[in-house]
């Protein structure tokens, strides 16, 4: 579970898509998007989620480290065959790294939360089209650890 400062940092942070055409939608944790539902409308996509392979567990990881999980990230999706658009997540202080992120379009909230807990994340931005972006937090057993490492 979260602690009150981690959740903090979470909540406020852009959760940044960039969307095809270029036109950049910034999702927030609790607030609906009138933009991405549109998108998502036009799609035919229902639901989606804000997913990241960075800094698992909230340790910062060097560049290098985080651009090779975020390419097994994308090899995954590849794999399950789920479309995505690129993202970031952007921190309102500063302090932290805006973190490369995937808007995973069409995968439902129990698929999400196994996708972050592959990826050894402590949360994800999950979404149903017309509805509020809810932050959802991945329980991880104490001597769990991610499937994916950090080299």
């Amino acid at each position: 579970m979260s602690s009150p400062d981690l959740d903090a940092a979470y909540r406020a942070t852009a959760y940044v898509v960039e969307m095809p055409g270029g036109e950049r939608i910034s999702l927030r944790c609790g607030g609906p998007s009138a933009d991405l539902d549109r998108h998502l409308q036009g799609l035919g996509v229902v639901e989606w989620a804000f997913v990241t392979a960075c800094n698992p567990r909230s340790k910062r990881l060097d560049d290098a480290v985080n651009a090779l999980r975020m390419a097994r990230l994308d090899e995954v999706l590849r794999d399950r065959r789920l479309p995505s658009l690129t993202g970031s997540g952007v921190p309102d202080a500063a302090g932290w790294p805006p973190e490369p992120s995937r808007l995973v379009l069409g995968i439902g909230e129990a698929d999400a939360i196994d996708l972050g807990r592959l990826f050894d994340q402590n949360a994800i931005l999950v979404g149903v089209r017309g509805h509020a972006a809810r932050l959802v937090w991945i329980a991880h057993h104490p001597t769990e650890e991610g499937c994916v490492t950090g080299a």
